[in-house]
């Protein structure tokens, strides 16, 4: 029944006149890790009167994260989608590569600066810079060059950005999906309380999300 609810947070009735709230969340650590998430859906009338009131039972199976989900109100936020390809997942789904950057930039804050545009127009800022850029001052200048690990779609914009800067760019080393462990998750989706409306689900204004490998929903 995912779908349906799914279905229901994406009409324009209960844009205008629904919304939910989280109520409950349990955690089961075991095999599954199985999140549930518990909601009350509430629609009213044109005068603000509550005419439906549903129970949802939401569960996330092999839950690797959410985030967003103990906000008091969702609007504008309340268009559920499931996505299989998105910024978020590349952790999941992508080759992760070991690059190294040689030589320290002569503009450091511009350099900062190009990348974090860079960044954001690729990820939308769903993964943010200082996760692979940090420390510097105190390391990579002192000591000319740096390490880091990004995933495959992060290489083209970040080698432009450095060849700009005059810094050398190389991939050391690449490692398949399916040989990152515990971070290659194949069937890992996205559930993403959206609204395509006010902004794209692949830029980040703090939509609320989860991440698992299976999605079950039904009304209590």
């Amino acid at each position: 029944m995912i779908e349906q609810l799914i279905e229901k947070t994406n009409t324009t009735e209960f844009y205008q006149n629904g919304h939910f709230h989280l109520t409950e969340l349990k955690g089961l650590i075991g095999h599954f890790k199985t999140m549930e998430f518990n909601f009350i859906v509430e629609e009213r009338d044109d005068y603000g009167k509550i005419r439906e009131v549903d129970h949802w039972r939401l569960i996330a199976h092999n839950t690797i994260k959410f985030r967003g989900l103990f906000s008091e109100q969702y609007l504008p936020y309340i268009k559920l989608r499931i996505l299989d390809e998105h910024p978020l997942l590349w952790t999941f789904h992508k080759n992760e590569l070991e690059c190294e950057l040689q030589g320290f930039p002569s503009n450091p804050s511009e350099f900062i600066g190009d990348l974090y545009f860079a960044n954001e127009q690729k990820t939308g800022n769903w993964i943010e810079l200082n996760k692979h850029f940090f420390n510097i001052k105190e390391y990579y200048k002192n000591n000319g060059k740096m390490n880091l690990g990004i995933s495959e779609p992060l290489a083209e914009p970040i080698r432009e950005v450095c060849e700009k800067h005059g810094i050398e760019f190389n991939i050391e080393n690449v490692i398949k999906d399916y040989d990152k462990g515990y971070a290659y998750r194949p069937n890992a989706k996205l559930l993403i309380f959206g609204n395509e409306d006010v902004s794209p689900n692949d830029f980040n204004l703090r939509q609320p999300y989860i991440i698992a490998d299976e999605f079950i929903a039904n009304k209590k």
